[in-house]
Parts: structure tokens; sequence; C-alpha cells
């Protein structure tokens, strides 16, 4: 089996997207032969790597750049957030897939691959054109995203600056957007609030499949040595980029309103943002510097590091598509404490975690309170959810089971279209 792999966002390098979507690739391509084709723009960091047999880089350049720029300009003028910035990436993303159309339209025409699979972008309001231009069976996704705004926190969305959200749904009119679910013989949709983007009558080829995934060798529990030789007092943990949407201030609240977290137990916040400067004068104001410390920005190995030293890991971001910080916990053994909200609610179960109801702002804050104090006194409690988060990243989210599990949905489309008669061998 022969797979066109397309992942315009692509980087072992980069945080985030780029890094997921490299490590699908990477683990999808050591169960069957890829061509993988990327952005120019990754052509440095990824030849670095030998993951795969023939990779293409795409240049679109002269469209990308100058919106990229745009996009640049904006946020200077505090005009637009995440939003807005995919809202430019449209005719970027539509351009890439054109040159890749006219890069390999002979390679398709002769049936040289089997499957053709977009991975990213990941959101839905990217289509993909290449789905109607070819013939060749197309797999569409994972895709994420077009998770609500809680209406509670109307103040959150003006400190975003999402200018487009009340016109989001105009997407849905754009060219591609439709054909490109026709066209999809599955669709992977990586939570249950992705479905309401996927037109009713292409839900039946949706696959539950997230973008999300844990080097697991990287992130481990502590060693029992290093456990021994802890203080008994728990270290919470937030890791994340210090914006509103994120409420970095909810756990640094929590030790300013709570005498027993403040005088037996530790925060530590890992991310920077614009935030920053407003959460460390928060600090300030209730004398929290013996108890509470803003880190900054960390490489990968550092953040392993910090969660192997903590025990219990606090995000409470009112809106959260996905969360791969939450698998990097458990795959640490940390129990989480998460919004019952967006991809959190879904990664999260009790048995790793605990999942406080996003209600009013004052009722979160103070439920919140309530089960970090719980788990700071509960050492029992603690331990169960650790050795069970383990567990489950190991058994549902390392890279090397999210390759096997896209391996099996490649053999089901053979075996259920009849496209072929032979099982990829892994």
């Amino acid at each position: 089996m022969k797979i066109l792999l397309l992942a315009e966002v692509c980087n072992p390098n980069w945080p985030s997207l780029p890094d997921f979507s490299y490590s699908l690739a990477k683990y999808i391509a050591k169960h069957t032969e890829v061509v993988l084709v990327t952005h120019i723009r990754n052509k440095q960091d990824i030849e670095q790597y030998n993951d795969f047999s023939e990779i293409v880089f795409i240049d679109n350049e002269y469209i990308a750049s100058p919106l990229h720029k745009i996009s640049n300009v904006l946020q200077r003028l505090g005009v637009g957030g995440m939003m807005t910035n995919m809202a430019l990436k449209y005719p970027a993303n539509i351009v890439f897939e054109y040159e890749v159309y006219k890069k390999f339209k002979a390679r398709l025409k002769n049936n040289e691959f089997d499957l053709i699979h977009r991975i990213s972008p990941v959101s839905p309001t990217v289509p993909s054109p290449i789905a109607s231009w070819s013939d060749i069976p197309f797999i569409y996704g994972p895709l994420n995203g077009a998770l609500a705004w809680p209406k509670q926190y109307k103040e959150v969305i003006k400190k975003e600056r999402e200018i487009l959200i009340h016109v989001r749904g105009l997407y849905k009119f754009l060219p591609y957007y439709k054909s490109t679910f026709v066209h999809s013989v599955k669709i992977l949709a990586a939570f249950k609030h992705v479905e309401k983007e996927i037109p009713e009558k292409e839900r039946h080829k949706i696959v539950r499949f997230n973008e999300l995934g844990v080097d697991t060798d990287l992130y481990r529990p502590a060693d029992i040595y290093e456990v021994s030789s802890a203080v008994q007092s728990c270290q919470f943990l937030f890791v994340g980029r210090l914006v509103p949407l994120k409420c970095a201030h909810v756990v640094i609240m929590a030790f300013a309103e709570s005498k027993f977290l403040r005088e037996n137990h530790k925060l530590k916040i890992v991310g920077d943002g614009p935030e920053r400067e407003s959460l460390e004068k928060l600090i300030e104001q209730f004398n929290l510097y013996p108890c509470v410390e803003i880190l900054g920005w960390k490489n990968q190995a550092e953040v392993a590091q910090y969660m192997r030293e903590s025990d219990v890991f606090v995000f409470p971001t009112i809106r959260e598509a996905g969360g791969n910080v939450l698998l990097e916990a458990m795959s640490s053994g940390l129990p989480s404490i998460v919004p019952n909200y967006g991809g959190p609610a879904e990664l999260i179960d009790d048995t790793v975690g605990i999942k406080v109801d996003l209600s009013d702002k004052e009722q979160f804050q103070q439920d919140y309170i309530k089960e970090m104090e719980l788990l700071a006194e509960d050492l029992k409690l603690r331990n169960i959810l650790s050795i069970n988060a383990r567990e489950q990243a190991l058994k549902r989210h390392d890279w090397r089971v999210k390759g096997e599990e896209i391996k099996q949905i490649y053999n089901s489309i053979i075996l259920d279209d009849g496209l072929k008669s032979t099982q990829i061998k892994g």
C-alpha cells in the first residue's frame, strides 16, 4: 500500500500542531509506504531526520508570505485572534493543494497511490480541494476545532480579540467546503464537538480519532528514588500559553483564597504570553511568591522534567478544543483537574483526574479550589489516579499506538471498498 500524505503543517522542531503532525506521519510511515508532502518552510528541520522514503516540499510563499504579514500586522494592532489567523490561511492552503495537484497529477492518474490522506491543517474551516480533483480515495482529518465559546465568559472573548466569531459560519459557503466531505471515504473527527461541522449526510463516514499523542519515553513518571526523596507537600503544575482563555489566574487565585494550599503546597506555572504581567501582579498582590512561581517558556525536555517533579496537573482553560499537554501530564503519571468542557472533558475521566463543571466564574473558581484541596490532602487518591493515568497514556495515546490505529483505518478502507485483498503488515 502506498499513501500520499498531505501535511502542510508538519515540523518536528516546532511545538503543538506541527510536532503532532510530524509524529503522526512518522508512525504512519512505520506501517506503510508514505510520500510525505509538506510546506517548504519545514524543509531544513525535516531533513535532519530520516523518517520517510520520499518527501516533497511545496512552495506557495508567493501567497502565504503576504497573508502571514497581514496576520502579523493585525496582531500588532490588537485585531483578531486565532480564528482570524485561521481565516487568512484559507487561500494559502487552496494554493498549496493546487501546487500539490500539479506536481502529482501524472502519478495520481497512473494510480500510483492507494489513498490520499490529509492530516493537517486540522481545522474543518480549511477544506481540501484535492479530494475532488483526484479519483484516489481520500481520507479527511483528523479534524478539530469549532468549539463554542462558553457564554458566561464573554469578557474573555473580547480579550482574545476574535473579530470573526459572529460570522464564523460563513466558511461553510466557501468553495470546496462541501465537496471535501462528499469526496472523503473516511472523516476522522477528533472530538464530539467537531461533528456539528460535518454535513449531516456525510456523518456516517466519521471515525473518532484525534490529532494528539505523546512520547511516553520522554514524558514518564518519576523514578522511585525521586519520589522517596520528595517532600510531602503537593506540587501543582500548570503548562500552557499565558493567554486569557487558559485562565491561569484561576489556579493562582486558588492559592490566594485557600490558606491550606498557600501554607502547605506549591504551584509552578510554565509558559509565557500576554497575560504574564497581570499574573505576576496577582502573585505580588497576594504575596504568593513563597508558594507560586512563573517559570516562563521551557522546551519539551524541561517540561517533562517539571512534570516528573510535580504531583498534580491543573489546566483550567475554558475553551480547549484538544489539550495535548494533558496527555503529557497523564504519561508523566499526573492526575489532572480540568473543566468539564471541550477536549479535556473527553481526554480526562474519573479514573485519571477530576472534571469541574464550567459554571459561572465564581462557582467554577470555588469548585476548582475544592478539588485542588482534595488532591493535595488525599495521597491515596493521587496515587491511584497517577497509576491509571500512566497506563491510559501507554494504551491509548502513545504515538506508536496512534500509528497502529491509522493502519487499521487504512486496512478497513481497503477491505470495505475492495480496493485490495491484502492487509498492511506492520
